[in-house]
C-alpha cells in the first residue's frame, strides 16, 4: 500500500470513528478536499444548520483525525 492510499485509509477510520455520533442527531459528513497538510469537510443532514457544529468540528473531528494523521494542520469546514 503506498503512502497515499495509507493516508486515505487513515481519513476513512478516523471518519468512521465519528460518524456514528454525528448519524445520532441526523448529520453526516462528507470529504470535500484531502491534501497533505488540509482537510475540508461538508456537514450533512443535521449538522449542517447544527448550534454546536463548530465545536463538533474542533472537538470531534480535528482530534479524531489528528489522531490519526497528525501531519493535517488545517480542517475546516464549508
Amino acid at each position: 500500500m503506498d503512502n497515499e492510499q495509507e493516508r486515505l485509509q487513515k481519513l476513512k477510520i478516523a471518519l468512521e470513528e465519528i460518524r456514528p455520533f454525528l448519524k445520532k442527531d441526523g448529520g453526516d459528513v462528507r470529504v470535500v478536499e484531502f491534501g497533505e497538510k488540509h482537510l475540508t469537510v461538508q456537514f450533512l443532514g443535521n449538522c449542517m444548520h447544527c448550534k454546536i457544529k463548530e465545536m463538533t468540528l474542533t472537538n470531534g473531528i480535528k482530534y479524531i483525525v489528528n489522531k490519526y494523521l497528525p501531519e493535517i494542520e488545517e480542517i475546516k469546514e464549508i
